[in-house]
């Protein structure tokens, strides 16, 4: 049974994590299991209950562009069209069409390893990620007409961005990391990447909480407990998304670059070092 100072620590962990290329479940469960000898199973749980500290957090920071992508549902025909649109409105597109797409891979993953227990290594395909990112990185220092490509929203970016998260559902994968690689990937700018990341978060967060909840559930935590692990996800969140906008708009593409994809492989070697790969 979880005490408070354990669900204030795990909260805090939780809600740092949630928004960098790492495995935030992964560093709930071996926090858990090493500083207070919690069982897995304890911890899955509630890392999946902090998860709605993330989604607090992620709404209020972006609630104008929830509400915008919602204003956008509403009229389906306009949201392929791209280039007839602000910025803003292309945001709102955006999230509306990485969300179908992100359901039309993740669901029919979720459901086939629950029901054959496919055992999947997400940590390997986050890292091959992660070294290509390194890769570009290592060119744009390099070379001096290497730029960010600087690019712009489209019907395709939409799809592919939310295919991504969608995988994030294999274990081992990290929403944050595959979405933020991807989209490097694609040519954005740093602080662009890392806000679009960001925004895609809310559904998917939503998504991977109610499956659980139905699933397993939530029992053996208290109210106290799971309020005050929430409440300290939350704030950790919203101060952790804040910091890495402006990190990312400060610092040069390719350290950024490198950063994000030397942190793509932390899953990778945890799972070396721990020998929990098979």
């Amino acid at each position: 049974m979880l005490d408070l100072f354990q669900a204030v620590i795990l909260g805090a962990i939780q809600g740092i994590t949630a928004w960098i290329p790492v495995s935030s479940k992964t560093q709930v469960i071996l926090a858990g299991a090493a500083f207070f000898s919690l069982t897995f199973q304890t911890c899955i749980a509630f890392a999946l209950i902090l998860h709605v500290g993330d989604l607090v957090a992620a709404l209020f920071r972006y609630r104008k562009e929830y509400i915008g992508a919602a204003m956008a549902a509403l009229k389906p025909k306009e949201l392929a069209k791209f280039e007839k649109k602000s910025e803003e409105q292309q945001e709102y597109s955006f999230l509306v069409i990485s969300i179908i797409a992100t359901a039309v891979v993740a669901l029919p993953a979720y459901i086939l390893m629950k029901k054959f227990f496919v055992a999947l290594d997400g940590e390997w395909l986050l890292a091959a990620v992660g070294i290509l990112l390194l890769v570009m990185a290592a060119i744009t220092l390099l070379s001096k007409k290497a730029v960010v490509k600087n690019a712009q929203l489209d019907l395709s970016t939409s799809v592919i961005a939310g295919f991504a998260q969608g995988l994030a559902v294999v274990p081992g994968i990290s929403r944050s990391g595959i979405t933020q690689c991807t989209l490097l990937l694609a040519g954005f700018e740093p602080q662009k990447a890392v806000r679009l990341s960001f925004l895609m978060s809310a559904p998917m967060v939503a998504a991977a909480f109610l499956a659980f909840y139905f699933v397993e559930g939530f029992s053996g935590f208290t109210i106290e407990v799971i309020a005050v692990g929430i409440l300290v996800a939350a704030i950790a969140s919203y101060f952790t998304m804040g910091i890495l906008v402006q990190v990312a708009r400060k610092i040069p593409s390719h350290y950024f670059l490198a950063a994000v994809g030397l942190l793509a492989m932390v899953p990778l070697a945890i799972k070396v070092v721990t020998g929990t790969g098979g």
